[in-house]
């Protein structure tokens, strides 16, 4: 009976290992509520290797993941250009306040419009626009995280104007 006992505590202890190590949702909790952007190709993987051992933990790891948003990386906001010359960015919501910089720069490093806004749990729907104006150059926003003092690296995605 003993043999039995230590059997099914390390076959626990081996799952909830293993399964720290291939879901997007224990490893990125910052990522939950995204509601899309790109998907994480090695976390995909993780949750597609989990099928090798049965359908049944592959599929729920897909299904937590993606459901939870913890798939998606870049999912803090979505564009939309229009023919004025301004980029339309609708911010998520998020659950803890901070103080969001948004900029529209060029690929040699010109800023052509900057805002900053105010995201938390009381802010809902929030969006922002920024001018870009007529450029030849290929564009990028940078979105820069200014969290109780400290200033995070700028997350940058490019931008196709039309």
């Amino acid at each position: 009976m003993k043999h039995w006992t230590r059997a099914i505590a390390f076959s626990t202890l081996l799952a909830f290992g293993a399964s720290s190590i291939g879901c997007g949702y224990i490893l990125y909790p910052e990522r939950r509520g995204n509601r899309g952007g790109m998907i994480d190709g090695g976390t995909l993987v993780m949750d597609l290797l989990w099928l090798l051992p049965g359908i049944v933990p592959g599929v729920i790891f897909l299904v937590v993941d993606f459901t939870s948003g913890a798939m998606y990386v870049n999912g803090r906001v979505a564009m939309r250009a229009s023919s004025n010359g301004n980029i339309a960015i609708k911010l998520k919501d998020s659950a803890k306040a901070k103080q969001l910089e948004l900029r529209i720069v060029t690929a040699s490093r010109h800023v052509l419009d900057t805002k900053i806004a105010n995201i938390g749990p009381s802010i809902h729907d929030q969006t922002v626009e920024l001018h870009v104006g007529p450029t030849h150059e290929k564009l990028f926003l940078e979105i820069l995280d200014h969290d109780h003092g400290h200033e995070h690296g700028a997350i940058e995605m490019p931008i196709a104007v039309m």
